[in-house]
């Protein structure tokens, strides 16, 4: 029996569908005392914050609190690059900013509370656009650069120039469930946190930061997020400090989530990008020389937006050799929400300026875009911007023959012409387009997950990831590699909750290696589990460890499969052998 490749429905399908699954937010039901918190938003793009007075908040029923810079004991900071993100700032960035917290017993209560906190600015000249940015001199980084020969001297060189440049806009995650958090003390007095965040660690840190704390006094747990695609990796940190911050002024539970409107207006989205590019070809529509430069909007802080200006470089080739290249970017500064990760991390914007390169070329030299992207795929041995060798090339024309087999793309093709020419005013379109996106990341020490796996006598296994589920079905697949190495049925086995004080200094569950890394994790420690277990089940059917198997809850040797014992009887040996049942 194997459940590794088998279509198994999502762990939590019975529970969303039936809406017993329970999200961060869901949890305020049980707690009694709750405060809820509503924040005091600025009505400046950028000002100066000449002072933030309770004023007639605290007289409001149901006001218990009003937060502000100066309740910050530990360092009034949210930044994970750098130092540019104030919980509570003194100077607002953009427009709606929060900056100061009301706690009530109700939310209609704070609400109330903050429209009545005195809050006075000085306006500051607002940066609010990509260009006006690059105008201005604004800027969050300095330039990126990848580059392969000269591109320049190529440029000059090439029978075929042209120039231009593209402006793609922002996206909003819309995730179903908004930025949630919730803080309460435990019996110890020290700080729980339930987060919809993708990475607990993260928030655990940010936490104990402002708190002034060390991490182990801070415990963050991620039941299960209504979708994130990027946005809960690093600003789900804020909502948590906030809660936190407040439970622990109060000694009581507090609540923060997000209305749709606030969190659409209070959070960052992808980045907007601008592309400028001059490019050499020939004749044929063959690339000879690139010079690229991507400018994209960051927003008011820096967030993750260098490592996502470097992931829009990295692919700015996408599937093509291009002999000369030089690809530059910067981060600007403008005044809106920080943008942030979000699905594909820079490598759709990049993607997409040098597939309008390639549709360009088409146009002036009067070929078929497809045909000229097929004559510029990489083959084996040719080398990107970034000096990685391509290995096993010829599944990128495989793939793209099969396609266009798959597709009937050709006689479609010639469908839509057809139409076209009978059509003035109805045009249709149809396109082929490759795809080269690496996975992981690409500060290596990200790439590190953990597990713990506990075993129980009875044989009943509960197991603990450092990965975030966020729908992406992510535990399940941990089921079945959990299932599949330990040889148990799922009905065996316990998901729970993801948590910092199970599993300490994991990553974001990002970069399209939630699966893989946690997954080598759950794997190495039911290894460890099985290894012992084997030498048990070893000494009870007379034979070697290699001899043993495990499969569908028995454990039976090779040579004598009609010989065997249950998983669970075998846990419960070996609990009597004092044999550990945790890796």
């Amino acid at each position: 029996m194997t459940l590794l490749g088998k279509p198994l429905p999502h762990e939590s399908a019975r529970e969303h569908v039936t809406g017993a699954a329970l999200y961060t937010d869901d949890l305020a039901g049980r707690f009694a005392g709750l405060l809820h918190a509503w924040p005091v938003t600025a009505p400046h793009a950028h000002a100066r914050v000449i002072s933030v007075e309770p004023g007639d908040a605290l007289t409001i029923p149901g006001v218990v609190r009003v937060l502000t810079a100066e309740d910050v004991p530990g360092e009034n900071q949210l930044g994970v690059a750098r130092a540019d993100e104030a919980l509570f700032p003194s100077e607002v960035m953009f427009h709606g900013q929060a900056v100061a917290w009301v706690l009530a017993e109700s939310e209609e209560a704070a609400r109330l509370g903050a429209l009545a906190v005195n809050s006075t600015y000085e306006a500051l000249p607002a940066v609010l656009g990509l260009e006006e940015a690059l105008q201005a001199g604004e800027f969050l980084t300095e330039e990126l650069r990848l580059a392969r020969g000269d591109a320049k001297a190529a440029l000059e060189a090439a029978p075929r120039r042209l120039s231009g440049e593209l402006l793609v806009g922002g996206q909003e995650h819309f995730y179903l469930e908004t930025q949630a958090a919730l803080a309460h003390l435990d019996e110890q007095g020290q700080l729980f946190v339930h987060s919809s965040t993708q990475h607990p660690s993260e928030t655990q840190e940010i936490v104990a930061r402002v708190l002034g704390t060390h991490k182990h006094q801070v415990t963050v747990q991620s039941p299960r997020m209504g979708g994130a695609f990027g946005g809960k990796e690093v600003q789900a940190n804020a909502w948590a400090a906030v809660a936190a911050l407040g439970a622990r002024l109060t000694g009581r539970p507090v609540r923060v989530r997000l209305s749709r409107a606030q969190d659409t207006s209070m959070t960052g989205k992808r980045h907007p990008f601008l592309g400028r590019f001059e490019v050499g070809f020939d004749d044929q529509g063959a690339l000879l020389a690139l010079r690229m430069q991507l400018f994209a909007d960051g927003g008011y802080s820096l967030d993750l937006s260098e490592p996502i200006l470097y992931r829009a470089l990295f692919p700015a080739d996408n599937a093509y050799l291009i002999p000369d290249v030089e690809l530059t970017g910067r981060v600007v500064r403008t005044n809106k929400t920080s943008m942030t990760a979000f699905r594909g991390f820079g490598g759709p914007q990049g993607m997409v300026m040098i597939e309008e390169v390639m549709d360009r070329i088409a146009r002036t030299v009067a070929l078929e875009p497809h045909a000229v992207r097929e004559r510029n795929f990489y083959r084996e041995g040719d080398t990107t911007p970034y000096a990685q060798v391509v290995r096993d090339a010829e599944r990128i024309p495989r793939i793209w023959r099969e396609l266009v087999a798959s597709s009937s793309f050709s006689e479609r093709w010639r469908q839509i012409a057809d139409s076209n020419a009978r059509h003035a005013h109805r045009k249709r379109g149809i396109a082929i387009t490759p795809v080269k996106f690496g996975i992981s990341f690409t500060t290596s020490f990200f790439n590190q997950a953990g597990a713990l796996v506990l075993i129980y006598a009875d044989g009943s296994v509960q197991l603990n990831h450092g990965g975030t589920e966020m729908g992406q079905g992510l535990h399940t697949k941990m089921l079945q590699i959990a299932g599949h190495t330990l040889g148990v049925p799922l009905s065996s086995l316990r998901m729970m909750p993801t948590q910092t004080d199970k599993v300490p200094n994991t990553s974001a569950t990002a970069a399209s290696s939630g699966s893989d890394l946690n997954g080598a994790a759950v794997k190495a420690a039911c290894e460890t589990l099985r290894a012992r277990l084997a030498a048990v089940a070893a000494r009870e059917l007379g034979t070697s460890d290699d001899q043993i198997v495990f499969d569908d809850g028995k454990v039976f040797s090779k040579s004598a499969p009609e010989r065997c014992l249950t998983f669970s009887e075998l846990t419960h040996r070996a609990y009597f052998e004092r044999v550990p049942l945790f890796a």
